[in-house]
């Protein structure tokens, strides 16, 4: 089995299932796009090729997932969403036990475009979340957690979890896995 994400480490969407797969499986590889010029070792034509070569419609936008099984046709994914229910289909520990907390989360995350500067409702949500149980999406770590991690980096970094405290703690504990510390980097953007 071989599972290549065709990514760039400064995107939240990408970000989201490079959680998820460093998490269920680390030894998967990762190619970086180059997503703003036509040179370089990876450019979007080259995606474009990859995702035309599998069946997909070009559009040179990452996340992109290929997975290639010996014996099996090979899936490939455009869209973290997509690609984080794939993911779960491979490694059903990834599945959130709480689907009420996991719905109220991927909510929260897709309304954050129109509101970045004023974070508050979604800490509040999430802090609320973070009440009823361990995880985001219940009581172990899974895809609802990939979903709203890169974009409390940013927010933690831009603005501050301060006054959510059960928020802030579950950060804290996330933060500090390996499987978090491979896929968010230090420099990042919003991208939207």
């Amino acid at each position: 089995m071989r599972i290549t994400l065709y990514t760039h480490p400064m995107c939240p969407f990408a970000q989201k299932a490079a959680i998820a797969l460093n998490y269920a499986f680390p030894d998967y590889t990762s190619q970086t796009v180059n997503l703003y010029s036509s040179s370089g070792p990876f450019p979007k034509s080259k995606l474009r090729e990859v995702e035309s070569n599998y069946g997909l419609t070009p559009k040179g936008y990452i996340p992109v997932l290929l997975h290639e099984v010996e014996g099996s046709d090979p899936v490939c994914l455009q869209e973290s969403d997509d690609i984080l229910d794939y993911i779960v289909s491979l490694d059903e520990s990834l599945k959130p036990s709480n689907l009420a907390n996991h719905n109220t989360v991927r909510r929260a995350v897709k309304a954050l475009p129109t509101n970045t500067n004023k974070p508050d409702s979604l800490l509040t949500t999430l802090d609320g979340v973070c009440s009823t149980s361990a995880f985001l999406g219940g009581d172990s770590f899974s895809t609802t957690d990939c979903i709203a991690l890169p974009f409390l980096q940013r927010i933690k970094e831009t603005h501050s979890l301060e006054g959510f405290d059960r928020l802030n703690e579950y950060y804290s504990k996330v933060e500090g896995e390996e499987y978090y510390k491979k896929s968010c980097s230090s420099e990042w953007w919003w991208w939207w």
